[in-house]
């Protein structure tokens, strides 16, 4: 006899970049699938990046939403969600969030609606018009789901004091798989420090190499990955030409595919971001055995605690006193951090973990 499935049905404003929320779903279904049956709604696109996780739900849709359709594809949703009847329907981001809280409110046999938020509100004047909007309208329906999901504890704070109101918020970290990511038994010698993330004003380029600047005559490797992170790109290569950078000290790889390989490559892993919600690249770094050093953005600070160093945005000078005082360890002092980050992921960071705490929201 065949055993019935719970029902979840993701819906998700576009799932075609690979992005925090995106990847967590993935993993979320990849993890889950012997216990649910997950149907995901795209109200954008659908990526064939996906293929492995879309070939475990049961159905997926692609809306085509392209904000001048807007009515339309809320029809579409209102009738993919009554023809599915779902008990629970898990949203992520935004105008997920918004669409599909306004898509059941007609329906008579209503799903437990949960919003997903995997964005940091660090400035709300800067997001876009259409961001703007859909937290307008969030703000004013934060009553209705049966819990938001937030992907930072920073976030949750955030949206609350933006004026979010539910009575069920939960704080659930993006999770990683652990044997994807292996710690590399050994040091380098002389010392890598490796940086990871798209050339963008929240990365904190600027502050990244004039914080290499500081360092460029010390006995110091730096690894940069990262889409824009090359000589091709004229900003970034003025900022190599400005603190007298040397190649060989300095290695700018653009866009890194194997990220394993990478972390495995390095002894520390430096981030320097303006603003954060849930940094995943500090767990996965972590995962890999790293000791991180990153600005005091988003949950960096509760990701890290004392197994690294957390330092003030916009401050060169403390990110290169930190990486010094790395430097100065020992042998015995450095193996035990790897360990010890590596235990810390184990134990709260965990695609299994994670999974037991989606699933605990939505049998409440």
């Amino acid at each position: 006899m065949k055993v019935k499935f719970n029902r979840i049905v993701h819906v998700i404003t576009d799932f075609k970049s690979i992005g925090g929320a995106e990847m967590m779903l993935s993993r979320l279904i990849e993890s889950t699938e012997n216990k649910y049956e997950h149907i995901i709604i795209s109200l954008i696109e659908i990526s064939e990046v996906f293929q492995s996780t879309l070939d475990r739900c049961q159905a997926y849709y692609a809306l085509g939403w392209n904000g001048l359709n807007t009515l339309g594809t809320f029809q579409k949703l209102h009738t993919l969600l009554k023809k599915l009847s779902p008990e629970t329907v898990q949203c992520w981001m935004y105008h997920a969030n918004v669409l599909t809280s306004l898509s059941v409110i007609s329906l008579k046999q209503k799903p437990n609606v949960i919003w997903g938020i995997h964005h940091s509100l660090a400035s709300p004047k800067e997001e876009s018009i259409s961001t703007k909007i859909a937290l307008s309208l969030s703000k004013f329906l934060s009553k209705q789901p049966k819990a938001i999901i937030y992907c930072a504890h920073s976030s949750l704070q955030q949206h609350q004091a933006f004026g979010f109101n539910s009575s069920n918020s939960y704080v659930i970290a993006n999770g990683v798989y652990l044997d994807k990511f292996q710690p590399n038994p050994e040091l380098h010698d002389p010392i890598v420090i490796g940086f990871a993330g798209r050339y963008h004003t929240a990365k904190g380029y600027p502050y990244l190499f004039e914080t290499m600047g500081l360092l460029k005559n010390e006995n110091i490797i730096f690894k940069i990955a990262g889409s824009g992170a090359s000589f091709n790109n004229n900003e970034v290569k003025a900022l190599f030409e400005q603190y007298q950078l040397d190649s060989q000290k300095v290695q700018l790889l653009a866009q890194v595919s194997d990220m394993p390989t990478f972390y495995q490559s390095i002894d520390v892993f430096l981030m320097t971001s303006i603003t954060e919600g849930f940094p995943n690249v500090l767990v996965e770094a972590m995962a890999s055995g790293l000791p991180c050093i990153s600005t005091d953005v988003g949950d960096a600070k509760y990701i890290v605690q004392d197994l690294g160093a957390i330092v003030p945005p916009r401050n060169p000078q403390a990110l290169a006193d930190a990486i010094l005082q790395y430097a100065q360890k020992s042998q015995a002092e450095k193996q035990a951090l790897k360990q010890a980050t590596r235990e810390r992921v184990e134990q709260n960071f965990s695609i299994e973990k994670v999974s037991e705490q989606y699933k605990a929201v939505w049998s409440t």
